[in-house]
């Protein structure tokens, strides 16, 4: 699926000096001005969404209705004629590509959690594909949780013995959907053992992702970063996917767990705009080498037992904080840490206005002006927060604090973390 809007294209490396530069100057952006955003509304809506959905859906036309859905899912496009047209896709599914598949699951699950139940558990029989009966068993144990008692023996009819880390997630989901378990010590990931000698950047979140979340960073010598009114240095970040799916589906929730963090770079997609931004890794995506920061590695093959090695021990036996871990092995990549230019209006009346979802990646809010002037940057704090310390590589751990239904706050984070 081609996803215009949030493929990522590095141009060049953000430097110290482009950070600098970005500090000290002010930042315009054609795309974030509010003429070219009505611009691009209307072209959304009136081309990508109208004019591709008035095709008749065949083979020949899944591609126009492919994009049209991605639209549908950034501006949240709901109503009667969408609703129509998804209604006639999920008729004609099963005869169609695994790809248009995907899309229409995924649209379905961002816009409309409920409303078509009965085509999903219709794909959920007829596919073959394990990515694809993974996304129709998800809709449908978020919209009906009865419909377990159907999806786990058809994981045996279909799949048998087979070894997938999709199915193996989504069987230990099933077993216990609604389960929360204590967090261990949470000062033991402040401990300046944990990740020693390392910056760590921590993205404190909700279970429930609509409710932003909270960024802090501990430097190497094991001591937090601090404003000059010697406030630790915190601002908030949304770590939810536009699709709201989970961690271990491509496009979905930014996973917990540890990431590398490999430096800066500026990216050449107009949504994520001109903000440098953090280049992060997965394990997987990242050999084992560059994620421990080790040449001896460079051979080495990627174990459990080599993640978990990094957590302390009260962690260990804690699954949440393996979330990246899977999603590196089931091909989740370029989750990074960036600004954004997408038009928040989008997003009115949801729970983490007037922040802007992402495609997974961990997003945080910009404000830019009518005339394409950024007025205020949570992404260019953090940049210049780690400018100033001369950082420039470290490890990003995100963890779920607990299913509050509130934005993260520095108060409650001060709770654990020890003399910040």
């Amino acid at each position: 699926m081609k996803k215009a809007f949030f493929i990522l294209v590095l141009l060049f490396p953000a430097t110290t000096l482009i950070a600098q530069q970005q500090k000290k100057t002010p930042v315009y952006f054609q795309f974030a001005s509010q003429q070219n955003r009505a611009k691009m509304y209307k072209k959304l809506v009136d081309t990508t969404i109208r004019l591709s959905l008035a095709d008749p859906l065949a083979d020949s036309t899944e591609g126009e209705w492919n994009e049209a859905f991605w639209a549908m899912e950034l501006v949240v496009y709901k109503n009667d004629f969408s609703k129509q047209k998804l209604t006639q896709a999920w008729k004609q599914a099963p005869e169609l590509s695994e790809d248009f598949q995907n899309n229409l699951i995924e649209a379905s699950y961002a816009l409309y959690p409920t409303e078509f139940k009965q085509g999903v558990t219709n794909l959920l029989h007829a596919t073959s594909s394990i990515p694809i009966f993974i996304r129709c068993a998800e809709y449908l144990l978020r919209a009906d949780a009865a419909t377990a008692a159907i999806i786990q023996p058809l994981i045996q009819t279909k799949f048998g013995d087979t070894i997938n880390t999709g199915l193996t997630i989504l069987q230990n989901r099933i077993a216990s959907p609604k389960q929360t378990k204590p967090l261990p010590p949470l000062k033991d990931l402040f401990d300046k053992n944990f990740l020693k000698d390392q910056t760590v950047i921590y993205s404190f979140q909700r279970k429930n992702r609509d409710y932003p979340g909270l960024v802090i960073i501990r430097k190497a010598d094991g001591k937090f970063i601090k404003n000059k009114d010697g406030i630790i240095f915190h601002v908030p970040q949304l770590a939810r996917a536009i699709t709201n799916y989970p961690f271990y589906i491509t496009n979905g929730n930014t996973p917990q767990g540890i990431l590398r963090f490999t430096g800066f770079a500026v990216s050449g997609n107009y949504a994520i705009g001109p903000t440098a931004n953090l280049q992060l890794s997965l394990p997987y995506e990242a050999k084992a080498a560059i994620f421990f920061n080790d040449s001896s590695l460079e051979h080495t093959l990627w174990q459990k037992e080599m993640y978990a090695s990094l957590l302390p021990v009260s962690w260990k036996n804690n699954e949440a904080l393996y979330e990246s871990f899977y999603a590196g092995a089931m091909g989740r990549s370029a989750i990074i840490m960036h600004g954004t230019t997408v038009n928040p209006a989008y997003y009115k009346g949801q729970l983490y206005y007037p922040q802007t979802p992402s495609l997974g990646c961990l997003c945080s809010y910009e404000e830019w002006g009518n005339n394409g002037l950024r007025i205020k940057s949570y992404q260019q704090q953090i940049v210049d927060a780690l400018d100033d310390a001369e950082i420039n590589n470290g490890y990003v751990v995100v963890i779920n604090l607990n299913n509050d239904k509130k934005a993260v706050s520095i108060d409650e984070v001060k709770k654990y973390a020890p003399n910040p």
